[in-house]
């Protein structure tokens, strides 16, 4: 239930280390970077002045972004062709992205070996291609097997075509029919299935009227090769043997490739990863400062990891970089990441936080709070014991199984809460009398479930009123923590409200006159709120803005506070609705299965009722329990405009925890590291 505290953490070094230093900071996995020079150039920035930090401190002056671009298309296209061709799986593995590498040298060599396997493969397909056409002149020669004709001077005759056709028997009736009109010799030559076989000899210049001729029939040409000599059975002999010469150098270059897939394949397990490490350190490159010599590195690491971090580049660089370790101070421009730090059970939470908005750093994360009033909100609303378990076991389901952690996490809570509130209802699958309730049924105490949803709401809104009061205290926002709407002053004034509105409605009496100069002394406290906190923290100026503005915006506010603070109260009457909803709606398909006049029927209109039950219901009261949090109760203490905490790394690395303990536990020297780094 807490906001993970920061450090800014610097590394300056030279500019010859600055691939290797980023590549560490990329699977180390803790350090979300920011923008060098706004930290350079903010007030509390300092370098001490020592030996070691001369040649930094004359850089700083002269500092500039790092500019260049690099293109990694070539390198991209290089490794997913070899990843497709020899069917490698594209993973980011860590013990791939050692120190111990040069990218360039790499690449030139994978480029070389990827233009000699490509060449191989672009032949392998070349001779696929030609099998296949030479298949089908067998195909095609089969039909001519029986005639004893030279097929060289069949094919290589100049001033005549020779064609095999295949048309339909339909349409070669209708060719007979027309012999006359057909300025070429038609013979048939074989039958075959629902297809006919024929061979058409032209004259060259008639050629193009045939062909319109057998186009209107729907035929098709037949492929014959051209260059052979010899009968047809001649030629498909000669066709034979040249595919077995094809099919055994297809084989040879298989070998050949399935050699090099023997001798490189870790380097091409290795192309996927380190192009994905190059590309993420071309991306926090624009966010680095760099003199002639040296560059500059900022980022906000988590405190509990800063040591372990700053270890590891001392271990791996030793003296050749400067490692600077800085409290957060709230310089302007720098805006500290929100890391959130949330017990297995209401982690899954975090999601639906973050659709309204990420905590700010010195903000309270809401997260706790959240998740308890969520799962109460929904399991109010939809309370069922069987139902409940339904949602449960999908969400454990999609949590474990499916590994979808975020919305199975949420749906296994939701489901626990709903089943524990069925319990209170007496309900199961509907049904109101299976198992006694332990508190109510609510279709049997109408007044009282609307009644007490409403009170529920209040008590949620009072904690909204105590969170936002604890989040300015933290702040140290006198203006909105005493005398805001959902301060001190708002959470009096709604207290002393209620008990107006309720002594006014028990009593049936009006509002105490001095209730009424207390509600109005507070009222004026809220529209007096930025004067007043300017005079007690002796600001030189007691509004930011016009007065006439402020005064009239606040007046505005004061009607919005008034007419805020009932609607959001009676709108969680909407909890207490649904709950009788939700019974209501299995009555009517209990009645339905009553009136279908058996049993069976009966079971299965119950079984549709409640499938329709808890996927549509189930989602209605989802969005509805989320919309009273985010209206009703975020609007008064959640501010949401932090940054999330993006550490630079890749997808697939583990967390930063686990590479932390072996640089720890190996306790190499720097001189041996950077050959051993890559059995990370």
């Amino acid at each position: 239930m807490a906001v993970e505290k920061m450090k800014i953490v610097g590394v300056i070094g030279k500019n010859s280390l600055l691939s290797r230093v980023l590549r560490l900071v990329v699977v180390n996995g803790s350090m979300h970077v920011i923008n060098a020079l706004v930290r350079v150039n903010s007030s509390d920035f300092f370098l001490p002045p020592s030996e070691k930090n001369i040649e930094a401190l004359e850089e700083l002056p002269f500092l500039k972004p790092y500019s260049s671009k690099r293109d990694f298309s070539h390198d991209e296209e290089v490794v997913s062709s070899l990843m497709n061709l020899f069917g490698i799986s594209p993973k980011v593995k860590l013990e791939h992205l050692g120190q111990d590498y040069d990218y360039d040298e790499f690449m030139k060599k994978l480029s070389d070996i990827h233009e000699e396997v490509h060449s191989k493969d672009i032949e392998i397909n070349e001779r696929m291609r030609s099998i296949e056409q030479k298949s089908k002149y067998i195909e095609s020669l089969r039909y001519l097997a029986n005639y004893s004709f030279d097929m060289g001077r069949l094919t290589g005759m100049k001033y005549m075509a020779f064609r095999l056709v295949k048309i339909t028997r339909e349409n070669y009736d209708k060719l007979k029919k027309n012999y006359e009109n057909i300025p070429a010799v038609v013979i048939k030559i074989a039958a075959e299935g629902k297809y006919v076989i024929v061979a058409s000899i032209t004259p060259v210049s008639l050629e193009e009227t045939v062909e319109k001729i057998f186009s209107s029939l729907n035929h098709t040409i037949l492929p014959l090769p051209e260059g052979f000599a010899g009968t047809a059975a001649e030629v498909i002999e000669d066709l034979a043997k040249s595919i077995e010469d094809d099919e055994k150098a297809i084989d040879a270059l298989k070998t050949s490739l399935e050699d090099y897939r023997v001798k490189y394949i870790e380097e091409f397990e290795k192309s996927f990863s380190r192009l994905e490490m190059e590309k993420k350190i071309e991306e926090l490159k624009t966010e680095l400062a760099v003199g002639d010599k040296l560059f500059f590195l900022f980022g906000f690491v988590p405190t509990g990891s800063v040591q372990d971090f700053k270890k590891a580049l001392e271990s791996q660089f030793g003296e050749d970089v400067i490692v600077l370790v800085d409290d957060i101070n709230g310089g302007p421009g720098i805006t500290p990441p929100t890391k959130l730090n949330n017990s297995k059970l209401f982690k899954p939470f975090e999601t639906l936080v973050k659709m309204y908005g990420t905590p700010a750093y010195n903000e309270k994360d809401p997260t706790v709070f959240f998740g308890i009033t969520y799962m109460l909100l929904f399991g109010a609303m939809f309370g069922d014991v069987g139902q409940g378990l339904v949602l449960l076991l999908a969400g454990l389901f999609l949590e474990h199984a499916a590994k979808r952690t975020g919305l199975g996490g949420v749906l296994s809570r939701i489901g626990l809460a709903s089943t524990v509130f069925g319990f209170l209802y007496g309900s199961v699958f509907g049904s109101e009398e299976i198992i006694r309730p332990l508190v109510v049924r609510p279709m049997a105490n109408i007044n009282f479930v609307l009644a007490a949803a409403v009170v529920f709401g209040i008590v949620l809104i009072m904690g909204g009123y105590i969170y936002n009061i604890l989040n300015s205290k933290l702040e140290g926002d006198i203006e909105e923590g005493l005398f805001g709407r959902n301060g001190v002053a708002g959470l009096a004034f709604y207290m002393i409200l209620l008990y107006a509105a309720s002594h006014a409605a028990l009593a049936k009496s009006g509002i105490s006159p001095a209730l009424v100069f207390i509600m109005a002394g507070l009222l004026l406290l809220m529209v007096f709120k930025q004067p007043l906190a300017g005079r007690i923290a002796h600001a030189d100026k007691l509004y930011k803005g016009s007065p006439a503005d402020y005064y009239i915006e606040e007046g505005f506010g004061v009607i919005e506070t008034l007419l805020s603070m009932m609607s959001n109260t009676i709108s969680f009457i909407r909890v207490g609705a649904f709950a009788l909803n939700h019974v209501g709606l299995y009555v009517a398909f209990a009645t339905m299965g009553e009136m279908m006049g058996s049993a069976w029927e009966d079971v299965v209109i119950l079984v549709i009722g409640n499938i329709i039950i808890i996927g549509l219901e189930g989602l209605i009261v989802f969005i509805q329990a989320l919309r009273l949090e985010y209206y009703e109760l975020f609007t008064r203490y959640f501010r949401g405009d932090g940054v999330e905490y993006l550490p630079a790394r890749l997808k697939g690395i583990p967390q930063a925890s686990g590479r932390v303990n072996f640089f720890r536990s190996m306790k190499i020297s720097r001189e041996i590291g950077t050959h051993i780094i890559a059995a990370l």
